[in-house]
């Protein structure tokens, strides 16, 4: 191992040692039936299903811990499991870990349950070779927005319109699943300053009916997109207008990704920030 790898590796270690710390928890890998029993069942909770609608089932957790995959478990004092990150490998040789699925349940939001997840998933795939991470997320939720450019430092580097087929469950009902592909760098993780907007060009904001109100074309050196602050709480209680936004926000970020932006933070007032770049998916 290089030195900056392991110079990347120890400095992940103390971020998830402190997160760990921080928030509570002990994230340690999940390989008991049992535990991926509860595993799944606390993914059906987060994501509104039934358990057996789990996103992951407890005999696919089981096989792919078994397998060498990131099964991770954020374990509360009480020995609940509260959080759950799962990963799995790129192409053989490859450096790369795609983090298939994350979440925390909903009664243990906001004590950096997810951060202590995230950084000891970096710390798991760095130990073993990896120097980049990938996923998705809705690039509507704001929040997973300012969790993964602001406070991880991920770049979302492609927009993927009907990413998945139709899906059924609580969180993304009735609803298209377009995402953001983002990319984070193990190795130096640059987190960014979420501010406000200044000089970058607006492409999509809110208007006075509460909807989007677009801009023509990619032009500048910066460009900025706006996202509502709750679209879930507004899928429940206006879904036109969610998809109003939904469809906005595909026509805004998807033609500056095509443009050669990529998305690099987010503002504390809910814009997008994107700049050009050569980053790939």
């Amino acid at each position: 191992m290089t030195s900056e790898l392991t110079s990347a590796r120890d400095a992940a270690e103390r971020d998830a040692r402190e997160g760990m710390r921080r928030a509570g928890v002990t994230v340690r890998p999940l390989h008991s039936a049992g535990d991926c029993v509860a595993a799944a069942t606390l993914l059906a909770a987060i994501w509104g299903t039934a358990v057996e609608s789990s996103p992951l089932q407890s005999d696919l957790l089981t096989s792919l811990g078994h397998a060498g995959g990131c099964v991770l478990g954020a374990v509360d004092t009480d020995g609940t499991i509260v959080g759950v990150a799962v990963g799995v490998g790129g192409a053989p040789q490859s450096d790369r870990l795609y983090s298939l699925i994350a979440g925390v349940h909903a009664d243990h939001a906001g004590r950096g349950v997810g951060l202590a997840l995230k950084q000891t998933q970096r710390l798991w795939a760095l130990e073993r070779g990896a120097t980049t991470m990938a996923w998705t997320y809705d690039p509507l939720v704001r929040r997973n927005a300012h969790f993964n450019l602001n406070r991880l430092g991920a770049s979302a580097v492609e927009y993927v319109p009907d990413f998945y087929p139709p899906m059924h469950d609580a969180v993304n009902r009735s609803d298209l699943t377009d995402r953001l592909t983002v990319v984070w760098d193990l190795v130096a993780p640059t987190p960014g300053d979420g501010g406000n907007l200044r000089h970058e060009r607006r492409l999509l904001e809110p208007a006075d009916d509460g909807g989007p109100r677009a801009e023509d074309g990619e032009d500048g050196d910066a460009l900025a997109v706006w996202i509502p602050p709750d679209i879930e709480g507004m899928r429940r209680g206006d879904p036109v207008l969610a998809m109003r936004w939904r469809l906005a926000v595909r026509d805004a970020l998807g033609g500056a990704f095509q443009a050669g932006f990529r998305a690099r933070r987010i503002t504390t007032d809910g814009y997008y920030i994107l700049t050009r770049g050569d980053d790939r998916p």
